[in-house]
C-alpha cells in the first residue's frame, strides 16, 4: 500500500512538473507577441476612460460614426502604443486590446453598417471598463497574455485591411 502511495506521489509530482514547466513556455511566448513598429507608452487611465466615453456616444448614435473615422485611428493607434508597453499579463494590456477592438468594430461598421459590429463594440467597451475599474482584478493567467497579444496582432492586420477598404470607398 505504501509503494501505491508512494507511485502515486510521484506521479502527481512530476505531472504539477510539467503543467509549471508549460505555464513558463506560456508566459515566455505572451512576452514575445509584440507588434513590430509600434512604440510603446504607459497606459493613461484617464484619457483611457475618456476614449471609453467617446467611443460610447458613438455607440448612442450609429449614424455618427462614419464622421469619426480619424478619431477612431487616433484611439486605435494610441491603444496599439498602451498594448505594446503594458506588462504579459495585466489590466493594462486587456484594457488597450479591448479599446483597440471597439475602435476597430466601429469603423467597420462605418464601412458596412451591421448590429454585429454595434454589439462587438459595446463588448469591448465592457470589457475596457472592467480592466479600467479602480478595483481591477489581479494581472490574469499567462493564457489571457496569450490571447490578448493575438488579438492585437490580430487588430493590426484588420486595421490594414480597414484602410484599403476605406481607400477603395472615398
Amino acid at each position: 500500500m505504501i509503494g501505491v502511495l508512494f507511485a502515486a506521489a510521484i506521479v502527481v509530482y512530476l505531472t504539477s512538473r510539467d503543467a509549471t514547466s508549460s505555464l513558463d513556455a506560456v508566459a515566455t511566448v505572451a512576452v514575445d507577441l509584440r507588434e513590430e513598429g509600434v512604440e510603446g507608452r504607459s497606459l493613461d487611465r484617464a484619457a483611457a476612460r475618456k476614449m471609453v466615453s467617446a467611443m460610447q456616444a458613438l455607440l448612442d448614435k450609429p449614424e455618427t460614426i462614419a464622421d469619426h473615422f480619424d478619431d477612431l485611428k487616433t484611439f486605435a493607434a494610441t491603444a496599439a502604443s498602451w498594448a505594446q508597453a503594458a506588462e504579459s499579463p495585466s489590466p493594462e494590456l486587456h484594457a488597450a486590446v479591448s479599446l483597440r477592438s471597439a475602435a476597430a468594430e466601429l469603423r467597420e461598421h462605418a464601412l458596412g453598417p451591421s448590429p454585429v459590429h454595434l454589439t462587438r463594440a459595446q463588448r469591448s467597451l465592457d470589457q475596457a471598463r472592467n480592466a479600467l475599474a479602480d478595483e481591477a482584478p489581479a494581472p490574469g493567467l499567462a493564457t489571457d497574455a496569450v490571447r490578448d497579444r493575438l488579438e492585437n496582432l490580430q487588430r493590426s492586420q484588420q486595421e490594414r485591411y480597414q484602410e484599403v477598404a476605406e481607400e477603395l470607398n472615398q
